[in-house]
């Protein structure tokens, strides 16, 4: 996706979240969009066909999603605009936006070998502990780390694999 479309999107999300007065409206305003956009999915070719006319995309958005009116319109609003591509980063940005709201960072994961759900939690109790904000985490299995743990936070990269150790010792040992 083109940092323009990013940006555009992340517009319209921050527009969508401000609709909502607290965090309790934002999770139900989110779970709302989640949903419309699983049910648009199965009508794709009929949203993404440029020879079907926006008023008639927009008509069949408000038929079939006539339970939250507030996602209805930003849907019409993407469709009028011609940027109902933008859909799908709308959702993670407003996902994105909820867990600020929630007090949620996300951190990607990387060990050696797959981990215990017990390992987990305690990863994810120290990542915690480190951001001051409730982690969840997404994990990857690399066998070239060779052991220990990686964890990518926002911009912050916490190395403590093996393979960086070998690396960092390489590097002492060559100067």
């Amino acid at each position: 996706m083109k940092s323009t479309d990013r940006i555009l999107a992340q517009r319209y999300a921050k527009a969508f979240d401000a609709l909502s007065g607290n965090t309790e409206q934002a999770q139900a305003r989110f779970d709302a969009l989640l949903a419309a956009t699983e049910v648009l999915k199965q009508a794709q070719t009929l949203m993404a066909d440029p020879a079907v006319a926006s008023a008639e995309k927009v008509a069949f958005a408000q038929e079939v999603l006539q339970e939250d009116k507030t996602v209805a319109c930003f849907i019409s609003v993407l469709l009028e605009a011609k940027r109902y591509y933008l859909l799908e980063e709308c959702l993670r940005q407003v996902y994105d936006l909820l867990d600020q709201r929630l007090g949620i960072v996300r951190a990607k994961v990387k060990t050696a070998f797959a981990l215990t759900e017990e390992q987990k939690k305690k990863v994810e109790e120290a990542l915690s502990s480190f951001t001051g904000k409730k982690a969840r985490a997404q994990y990857e299995t690399d066998a070239a780390l060779l052991g220990g743990i990686c964890a990518q936070v926002g911009d912050v990269l916490i190395d403590g694999t093996l393979k960086r150790r070998f690396e960092k010792l390489r590097e002492e040992l060559t100067k």
